[in-house]
């Protein structure tokens, strides 16, 4: 069984202000919360904080 999974890949940027959002987006990367988190996938990092 084949099961399609459209999203991102690759790398983004985000400007501004984002010190309200980084306790979260924290946590996401040392649960590896993203898309696809239940089949083993949803890994992202945080670079240049």
């Amino acid at each position: 069984m084949k099961l399609k999974m459209g999203g991102f890949l690759g790398e983004i940027t985000f400007e501004g202000d984002l010190n309200e959002f980084m306790p979260f987006l924290k946590l996401g990367e040392y649960l590896h919360i993203g898309k696809g988190t239940v089949f083993g996938l949803g890994k992202y990092e945080i670079i240049g904080e």
